[in-house]
């Protein structure tokens, strides 16, 4: 049982509590809704110090990108008006250097043309230069010579010249070494001239037209050249296209070591210091002396028909006794209509014909008559020149001269022709016992 006395001072003590909560959370409401209120008067304050500081900010960035703006602006109009200027100056630059560049040209051509004028001026005060030459005397007579005379009127109406090989080269030998009267030019072929005559020939590198030739054309070469070359002899392989199909037809030099052709090929003698002897030697450097044996040996195991000239050959070949052969580009170029005789273009390595026995023309150390024969060595070499060699049923050296008989129109597109074989020329004994040594 509860005692009630207990019970009394329980229920009095529940009601004070409950009446001191209540109190406190008056008070608690109280405090709170202060401090609510202070919290919203100072967000004002500070809402308000913002806004008046912002108000003195937004004008100042307003001024500060306006004047970035400005900026800006002129220096657009700086670097448009600068770049135009260096443009300008560009421009300015470039016409200076070619109008310099023309005027270099310009000066250039004028002294060519009074070196030219001199060297005329010069040839009128000597006699007409003597010529120990390999052409025929009668196309030097009525060709060369008048062809000459149109370029240069005042010329006599005759000219110097000597025909002849062997003999006359040796009479030149013995008039200079005799301080005697002999020729002022010599126009015979590189490899004699080479072989024969080097320590009496001038060295002329100012020849006007030296740099419309090829490096072949020159010899030793351009910078210290004393050989000229005038036309050309450049051999390659024939064949009858009523024997031999475009498709069998050779593909290249090695091919004429192949078994297939075995009694099938004529050219003339290797041995004979000719035509034929000067192609396989300028083919040596080009090939390789592994190569050239190769070459060499199979080909003479082919057993062919050696003749006493590469015309001969070339005739044997056009009547269909032998289906291919080695013949002189001359032969071919000079054929008439209907001929059945096409070339071998190499299409395998080295696509490029020999120079062969290529006609030369230089002056004499002693030449008695040095400018004349100066001018008519340049004549000899210009288009008209050459132009003139042409009409004699030669093939000009010049390889851009548009004519027909020109080996420059006859070679086909990425066709060559092969430089001298130095040692030959130098030394053509040495090379043609070698070359016999390869003959059954």
């Amino acid at each position: 049982m509860i005692d009630k006395a207990s019970l009394a001072v329980a229920v009095v003590a529940i009601l004070v509590s409950a009446g001191s909560i209540a109190y406190t959370s008056s008070v608690i409401g109280g405090v709170s809704s202060q401090i609510d209120a202070a919290k919203k008067d100072l967000s004002g304050q500070i809402t308000s110090q913002f806004g008046q500081v912002n108000s003195k900010i937004s004008p100042l960035e307003s001024s500060v990108n306006t004047v970035k703006g400005e900026q800006t602006a002129i220096r657009s109009l700086v670097d448009q008006r600068i770049g135009g200027l260096e443009k300008s100056l560009q421009e300015a630059q470039q016409r200076l250097a070619q109008a310099e560049k023309q005027a270099q040209q310009s000066q250039a051509e004028l002294q060519a043309l009074q070196a030219e004028r001199a060297l005329e001026e010069a040839a009128k005060k000597e006699k007409p230069p003597l010529i120990y030459g390999v052409i025929d005397a009668p196309d030097f007579a009525s060709t060369v010579w008048p062809r000459f005379r149109e370029s240069y009127p005042w010329a006599p109406a005759e000219g110097k010249y000597i025909e002849g090989f062997g003999p006359l080269r040796s009479r030149f030998v013995s008039e200079y070494n005799a301080n005697a009267p002999t020729a002022d030019i010599i126009w015979q072929s590189i490899a004699a001239s080479v072989a024969e005559l080097t320590n009496y020939l001038t060295v002329w590198p100012d020849m006007k037209y030296k740099d419309l030739y090829q490096d072949a054309m020159t010899f030793p070469n351009k910078q210290q050249p004393f050989l000229y070359v005038t036309h050309l002899l450049p051999g390659v392989i024939v064949y009858n296209k009523n024997i031999v199909t475009d498709a069998d037809a050779p593909k290249g030099w090695m091919t004429l070591a192949d078994s297939k052709w075995k009694n099938k090929i004529v050219m003339q003698d290797i041995r004979s210091g000719s035509g034929a002897s000067k192609v396989f030697g300028d083919l040596q450097p080009v090939l390789g002396q592994q190569k050239w044996d190769e070459l060499m040996k199979g080909m003479n195991a082919n057993n062919p028909l050696y003749t006493q000239s590469s015309t001969e050959a070339f005739v044997k070949v056009v009547a269909g006794e032998f289906p291919i052969g080695i013949a002189l580009l001359n032969d071919v170029i000079r054929q008439p209509a209907g001929s059945p005789i096409k070339v071998a273009w190499p299409t395998t390595d080295p696509k490029s014909i020999p120079l062969g026995d290529a006609t030369t023309m230089s002056i004499s150390k002693k030449a008695a008559n040095p400018n004349f024969a100066k001018l008519f060595l340049t004549w000899l070499l210009s288009p008209t020149g050459q132009r003139a060699i042409a009409e004699t049923g030669r093939s000009p050296a010049l390889l851009t001269l548009d004519h027909p008989i020109s080996v420059g129109k006859t070679l086909p597109a990425g066709i060559s022709i092969m430089p001298a074989n130095e040692d030959y020329i130098k030394n053509p004994k040495k090379w043609l016992d070698l070359m016999a040594t390869y003959v059954k």
